[in-house]
């Protein structure tokens, strides 16, 4: 920890950032960004790796902020990463070059109840436009069993089909590996206003349940986020996911004031809904809010960050985008100059629904005078962490702060994460699964450099090519304390394969409960199905020659729940 400064013009104490390095080990300057919508970049298996998404625009020849791709990286070893060589290089997850997809959001499945290492799937969604110029929202996940190297991502498939534009979407995985998607619908109602749209997958992905209109206010309802009880180390087993409850927020103009934030929550896993509440309103805020960032601490307690200040319809509609072409436009990627989302000063906000009531709102950001688009995560000890983007006036560059504290206890000093002459932007603090990591925090934003050496905010940042994504972080990695160890008579998994990979085939063992075997392609198609009877102890799955070479997912149900395993076919 470099040492610790005050910046008197601020009156406000900094503490020095931990080192931070590039994410994706390419120094060539590409067109890369997080970007503003509320959904989480990066996640953290149960076996320490990071996985991150963002956008790129990998023509940097092209105008600025022509079509992208939605590219993925993990780390190659369990944490902390410390330098860009600790990063596999980045892959595509999309790769036609006619569509433009961005703004990623990724989540992570939380396997079986008492076996946190048992299921670490990877869903990503994002907004991809199609060929009549509409965007739609996309999934597309990865059975990451056969870490460091994660399987193949599978073919995006779209969530829900719009006739107009389906933006800026944020996922999560509950109990019971449900995964809830929500995101921005344009001019769903009479109003021609947007409204926030819900779906979710209860067979990780394949299919989608129809939407659900969370919002249904006929204003413009905007970036919404979603997020799920967090894990934590507690008897009477390593791994106490518990709860069914999904909860989400959302920015809501109102008829005479606002925007607010808005929360809703589902007890039973997104099928009712509970009455929404005006977070703005309840904390005592009165309104012009905007850009809310959701986590949800280890006792099923929603906490909110977000930016006051924010100018109604600000921006009116978050797409469709003219990217590049005017930088002072909020709908241009990936801005910003200094003062471009508001005319007025902003501040970051925090309420938590601390004892089933949304607690007075509490100021994040000190004397900072221009802050914006928080991200929020809390880790397992229920230490809060904020990250925003601050400038402090328009001849100087947008850098990282963050601030952190205990749930009910009060903020402490803030850390600044410095890069002079550099625009640093969008940050997103990390999440799940924090069973197996110790206490702290971790995040990725998007950095910028005008000339690809130094210099570089406001306009001529927002036209250079050099977009980059940077990581900083100090969580380490612990393996855990065995599930048999407890006293509780839980016992680990029997399910497992006997060799892997395999060419002609391969014994599965289910255990005595027996069960259903269910063998998948990466494009989520059944290749097999076979019960098990109870005793049995499992199977002998035969690999016919027609099932070709590649990654396929064995999934076993039975009186304990899902589980699933990777299996590589060779020839």
């Amino acid at each position: 920890m470099k040492t610790m400064m005050i910046l008197v013009t601020l009156f406000l104490m900094v503490t020095a950032a931990v080192a931070d390095h590039q994410v994706d080990n390419d120094f060539s300057s590409e067109w890369e960004a997080t970007g503003f919508n509320n959904g989480r970049r990066m996640v953290r298996d149960s076996r320490g790796y990071f996985h991150v998404v963002y956008h790129s625009q990998m023509n940097t020849e092209g105008t600025p902020g022509g079509n992208c791709d939605i590219m993925y990286s993990h780390t190659i070893l369990p944490a902390p990463p410390v330098t860009s060589a600790d990063w596999m290089p980045a892959i595509m997850i999309t790769s036609d070059p006619m569509v433009d997809d961005r703004y990623p959001s990724i989540a992570i499945e939380h396997g079986s109840p008492g076996n946190p290492t048992d299921n670490d799937m990877l869903h990503v969604v994002w907004q991809s436009e199609d060929m009549s110029g509409v965007y739609q929202i996309m999934h597309s996940s990865n059975i990451n069993n056969t870490m460091p190297a994660p399987g193949f991502w599978t073919p995006p498939f779209p969530v829900y089909t719009s006739a107009e534009h389906s933006l800026v979407p944020d996922v999560d995985c509950s109990f019971n590996n449900i995964i809830h998607v929500v995101w921005q619908e344009e001019n769903f109602n009479p109003n021609l206003t947007s409204e926030i749209l819900y779906s979710n997958s209860l067979d990780h992905g394949i299919s989608w349940m129809p939407f659900q209109n969370l919002s249904m206010t006929e204003f413009n309802s905007q970036t919404p986020d979603v997020a799920t009880v967090i894990d934590f180390v507690e008897a009477p087993s390593n791994y106490t996911y518990y709860s069914d409850r999904v909860h989400v927020v959302w920015s809501d103009d109102g008829p005479t004031s606002g925007p607010f934030i808005m929360y809703k929550s589902s007890p039973d896993a997104g099928n009712v809904w509970d009455l929404y509440e005006n977070v703005s309103q309840i904390s005592g805020t009165m309104g012009y809010d905007g850009y809310p960032s959701l986590t949800v601490s280890r006792e099923d307690i929603p906490h909110v960050a977000w930016m006051n200040g924010v100018s109604p319809h600000d921006p009116t509609n978050p797409g469709p985008y003219t990217p590049g072409v005017d930088p002072l436009n909020p709908n241009s990627f990936p801005g910003p100059l200094a003062g471009m989302y508001s005319t007025i000063l902003q501040d970051i906000f925090y309420s938590g629904r601390l004892y089933g009531i949304w607690s007075p709102f509490e100021i994040v950001n000190g004397s900072t005078p221009e802050n914006e688009f928080p991200s929020i995560a809390v880790d397992h000890t229920d230490q809060l962490y904020i990250a925003w983007q601050a400038n402090t006036s328009p001849a100087l560059d947008y850098e990282i702060y963050q601030n952190e504290k205990p749930v009910g206890g009060s903020w402490g000093a803030i850390t600044e994460f410095p890069h002079p002459d550099h625009d640093d932007l969008f940050p997103s603090e990390a999440t799940k699964k924090t069973a197996m990591y110790t206490a702290g925090f971790d995040f990725v934003w998007t950095k910028i450099d005008s000339d690809l050496s130094q210099g570089g905010h406001g306009q001529p940042a927002a036209l250079s090519p050099a977009h980059e994504i940077w990581f900083s972080g100090n969580t380490y990695w612990n393996s855990g304390v065995s599930v048999e160890d407890h006293t509780t008579g839980i016992t680990a998994s029997t399910f497992n394969l006997m060799n892997n990979p395999v060419s002609s085939g391969t014994w599965i063992s289910t255990g005595s409960h027996g069960g259903t075997i269910s063998i998948m392609d990466i494009c989520g198609r059944t290749v097999h199905t076979e019960a098990v009877p109870a005793g049995a102890e499992g199977l002998f799955w035969t690999v016919s020659e027609r099932i070709p070479e590649g990654v396929y997912r064995v999934v076993l149900h039975n009186a304990k729940g899902m589980q699933n395993r990777a299996v590589t076919v060779i020839r």
